[in-house]
């Protein structure tokens, strides 16, 4: 009898609290998973997903990995074979929610400016994860067309969503709109972070209805859009609440 099955079926996986679990994917689960929670399995290996073991989970659309102390990369694109422009990384993940986590460094770790992937994600939450300094290389970053939620919480190093990368074309990132479908933005509680993007990057904010930068004391400037966004948020909270003061005057 062999051993070992194929879980080709799952579409949905909670893992948790299997203290000595040190390797979720043996490269036997994979075709219909869409969620995927993992919880307290503080003895896994550094990297969540290995490159190789990407391209098995392809129709993933959710992740949620929470309180797994040696997680260091989430994804480790630089072993990826890049064969052509069907050839994506996780296309179908919309939401990734990444809470707890000391030791996350990289939720991409990448050094190829040919990846292709994650086109159609939608959703980033990243809250209490201190080895992070930045969420996206610049490469990544401009893959996330459709990106709407951004929130990064109480992560004590991180000093940049968009980090550095020595090897950008400058003429060439002022000429993309990065986030061009984001709608809700909140910082709070990161005493490193210095700035949006390394870059002089171009955001348009068009579709912004949500904007909260809180307890970030060294952040001195946001992209110019997404500070006329916050500007107008103060100043239409200003007025709404001199409005109940006239309602309540007058009642």
């Amino acid at each position: 009898m062999n051993s070992q099955v194929k879980l080709t079926t799952i579409e949905e996986l909670t893992i948790s609290g299997i203290v000595n679990l040190m390797e979720i994917w043996p490269g036997e689960l994979q075709a219909k998973l869409t969620e995927m929670t993992v919880e307290r399995c503080h003895g896994l290996s550094n990297i969540l997903f290995p490159s190789n073991s990407i391209k098995g989970i392809q129709n993933l659309e959710l992740l949620k990995v929470v309180n797994c102390r040696s997680i260091g990369v989430a994804f480790d694109l630089e072993g990826l074979v890049w064969k052509g422009i069907l050839d994506m990384a996780l296309p179908s993940l919309k939401k990734v929610k990444l809470s707890c986590l000391p030791k996350l460094a990289h939720v991409w770790k990448d050094n190829s400016t040919g990846i292709q992937g994650f086109q159609n994600l939608r959703s980033l939450i990243v809250i209490e994860c201190d080895s992070l300094r930045n969420l996206f290389s610049y490469s990544l970053a401009k893959l996330l067309v459709k990106l709407q939620e951004i929130e990064v919480t109480e992560c004590g190093m991180i000093e940049s969503i968009i980090g550095n990368e020595p090897n950008a074309d400058d003429a060439v990132i002022t000429n993309i709109i990065m986030f061009p479908q984001l709608s809700s933005l909140k910082l709070s509680d990161l005493p490193n972070l210095r700035s949006f993007c390394s870059h002089t990057c171009a955001f348009d904010g068009s579709l912004l209805k949500t904007i909260k930068v809180i307890n970030c004391p060294k952040m001195k400037i946001l992209p110019s859009a997404f500070q006329r966004k916050l500007e107008q948020q103060k100043a239409d909270l200003s007025t709404s609440s001199q409005h109940h003061l006239l309602d309540g005057k007058v009642r």
